[in-house]
């Protein structure tokens, strides 16, 4: 049961996401079998306890006149899975704005309905309308509005004002929009490329003259869609800053009007953007992603659905404080926004951040004071921990503590083969710390063989540190 598809979808919900779940199962319209009811409550009461399903208990619950077997429970499982799976586009519904009142022009369109079309036509205009919904969707809601427009007029027989050249601009603001977030995706993922980069520019110098030809210019008119375009210039000139400032001065003047999926999309192209400016050696960048961090948590941009801040995110803007040297600052960002991520984390997240911040100040009592008081299940924040707590006991020069610390830290590695290539680089990091640990004093020639051997390791975590250790000791 655990790998079924059925679990897949019901281990994915959130607990506000069952609760209607739970509703739409036992709705009639939707599901009129009560040993897939049974099934999902069944469910619901594993997740609730921890536990995970069991096929034979799950066969006794849902068949309780004793009747039940193994293929019986897949049937079930597979109408559940169904019923779950039109919960999932009902759902995606309830998140497109304009979207079903599309669905409801054109169905009273079809059977002729006349109030109720207007009704319905009158309900679309008015999301059209609405001053908090613009996107680089709007214009196809638009564009269907005209189609069904004309095609209740067309079935009324009634004469008809031209008004296909309006009909068609906002197929073109349509296209344009869907266009230029393609080319943001395609261009984000070419810059890791370099192999892709000569088709970049070949890209860029056809776009220009494409988007003149668009009548009202879209691109430069409509808020929601300039800002791709503006995204798309930061991107095709990873060099110049003034184009990655104005892109955050435009969201900062219109982040507020798309919505908050396409805002966090647009914000994350600029993140993602400055990140990789950073890795690249560009220092300016580290300051205008910061700008971009501050901008999508003063919007509550960069928080979920929810309101909970990822605990990825909240470690990411504290690092960039960090590499900016302002500690302050640092600080004060982490008490901000510690309610603000997930409850059932929330303290070891902040402690471990905390723990972070006092490393890199160089308080290392204070650091290992924290990190004994963390504990996580995520093996990537156990990785960081035990890099930490190395680097300390190296530094404090705790030598006891580290050799027993690298015994433990190579045998959880050994044992963690989900962690994928970091296993080989952190195993590396053991292995040339305990033989660094060993050099005799004085020992030039063992220490060059050593420096040679880390520089050449392919995948080595803490690199540098251990070269400066290495050099350090000559």
């Amino acid at each position: 049961m655990t790998t079924s598809a059925l679990l897949e979808i019901f281990n994915a919900l959130n607990g506000r996401q069952l609760k209607a779940a739970r509703e739409w199962v036992a709705s009639p319209a939707f599901n009129q079998r009560a040993e897939v009811l049974r099934l999902f409550d069944y469910l619901m009461q594993s997740r609730e306890a921890n536990i995970a399903p069991d096929t034979t208990r799950a066969i006794a619950v849902v068949f309780p006149s004793g009747k039940g077997a193994l293929p019986k429970l897949r049937h079930e499982m597979s109408a559940l899975t169904d019923v779950l799976r039109q919960f999932l586009v009902w759902q995606e519904l309830q998140e497109e704005e304009g979207y079903r009142e599309w669905l409801l022009l054109r169905a009273t369109r079809k059977l002729g309905l006349t109030k109720n079309f207007h009704l319905a036509e009158g309900q679309l205009e008015e999301v059209l309308k609405n001053a908090d919904y613009q996107s680089i969707e709007q214009p196809f809601v638009a564009f269907r509005l005209g189609m069904e427009q004309y095609e209740w007029a067309a079935r009324a027989h009634r004469e008809q004002e031209d008004h296909f050249s309006d009909i068609r601009n906002e197929l073109d603001a349509w296209y344009v929009g869907q266009l230029l977030r393609l080319v943001c995706m395609e261009q984000a993922q070419q810059s890791i490329n370099s192999r892709t980069q000569g088709r970049e520019k070949q890209q860029i110098k056809d776009l220009d003259p494409l988007l003149a030809q668009i009548p009202g210019r879209p691109d430069q008119t409509r808020p929601a869609i300039a800002m791709y375009r503006l995204g798309q210039a930061m991107l095709a000139n990873p060099d110049d800053g003034e184009h990655m400032e104005a892109y955050r001065q435009l969201l900062a003047q219109h982040i507020g009007i798309v919505l908050p999926s396409e805002a966090r999309n647009l914000l994350m192209l600029a993140i993602n953007h400055g990140i990789r400016r950073i890795n690249a050696g560009d220092r300016s960048a580290i300051r205008r992603t910061l700008e971009f961090y501050l901008l999508g948590l003063e919007r509550r941009v960069l928080h979920d659905d929810r309101g909970v801040l990822s605990k990825y995110t909240y470690n990411n803007v504290l690092m960039t404080f960090l590499a900016l040297g302002e500690w302050a600052e640092a600080a004060n960002f982490l008490d901000q926004y510690r309610n603000d991520l997930a409850a059932n984390e929330r303290d070891n997240i902040y402690l471990y951040n905390r723990a972070i911040y006092f490393f890199r100040k160089g308080e290392y009592d204070n650091a290992l004071e924290l990190l004994r008081d963390v504990s996580f299940s995520d093996p990537m924040y156990k990785l960081e921990s035990r890099r930490m707590l190395l680097k300390i006991y190296y530094e404090q020069e705790s030598f006891d503590a580290l050799e027993s610390l690298l015994e433990n830290f190579l045998l959880w590695i050994r044992r963690h083969g989900e962690i994928g290539y970091h296993r080989e680089m952190y195993r590396n990091l053991v292995v040339f710390t305990g033989k660094l640990l060993r050099l005799p004093p004085g020992a030039s020639d063992a220490r060059k063989r050593l420096e040679k051997k880390i520089q050449e390791t392919p995948l080595v975590a803490e690199r540098a540190w251990l070269l400066q250790q290495v050099r350090k000791s000559k």
